[in-house]
């Protein structure tokens, strides 16, 4: 089997052969698209981190826990990694009092401009609305079914359900992660009351320490009379 870098690596280098034949190049070194393509991955995933790590500050369901990605958080990501230039900073936007939208416009610009369109017309190919993978998928099939490819990379994933816990008494793990906290709840040791105590001379239970010395337990006495120190 395929380790999954070296299979990722080639399911985009069709993507990155028809960029490249889109902007005018008819030939390449296998080096060099290797490493274009790599360049591209590498891109690709920190723009995907980082959409994720915007997406955990703002938009996690708090039932769920499931991160929810948003435009905005495509657009900070965006911002971060250097793709919607030029962009004045944030001091000197708040102190103008006016957002900064050249990186934005331009990027809006591309996606719907002549190059991001012939990127697409090199792509499809054809008048029909598919990509390079299903292409390439109906090409290798008789019929229109992709069930060949159900729980692979290529097709959809397998619905397994519920995976049942066996050998145990929990049937499922969720039920097991609620008892093992509410096993630790039990545990936690309670804080035990106090019993009230009289207080000393100065309101400090520390005057209720027995003397320790003769000294300490004059008491009214004076000093000049005899002690017994026995």
């Amino acid at each position: 089997m395929t380790p999954p870098p070296y299979l990722y690596h080639a399911l985009l280098r069709p993507s990155i052969l028809q960029i490249l034949r889109a902007a005018g190049y008819h030939g390449a070194r296998t080096s060099v698209l290797d490493s274009v393509t790599d360049m591209a991955a590498r891109y690709l995933d920190a723009l995907c981190r980082l959409t994720a790590t915007f997406a955990a500050h703002n938009n996690e369901e708090p039932e769920t826990g499931e991160l929810v990605p948003t435009i905005v958080d495509v657009r900070m990501a965006l911002q971060q990694i250097g793709a919607l230039l030029p962009e004045k900073s944030e001091l000197e936007q708040l102190y103008n009092g006016v957002e900064d939208t050249r990186g934005v416009d331009a990027f809006v610009a591309w996606a719907a401009g002549p190059v991001n369109k012939e990127i697409k017309r090199i792509a499809l190919d054809s008048d029909e609305a598919t990509d390079y993978l299903n292409a390439l998928k109906l090409k290798h099939s008789k019929n229109d079914d992709d069930s060949r490819y159900t729980g692979s990379l290529l097709g959809k994933c397998i619905e397994h359900g519920n995976v049942e816990v066996e050998g145990g008494k929990y049937h499922s793990i969720a039920v097991w992660e609620e008892k093992m906290k509410e096993a630790a709840r039990r545990q936690t040791p309670q804080p035990q009351p106090q019993e009230d105590k009289p207080e000393g001379i100065n309101g400090d239970r520390e005057d209720l320490r027995p003397p320790s010395s003769g000294l300490s337990s004059i008491g009214d006495q004076s000093i000049a009379d005899p002690m017994d120190l026995e």
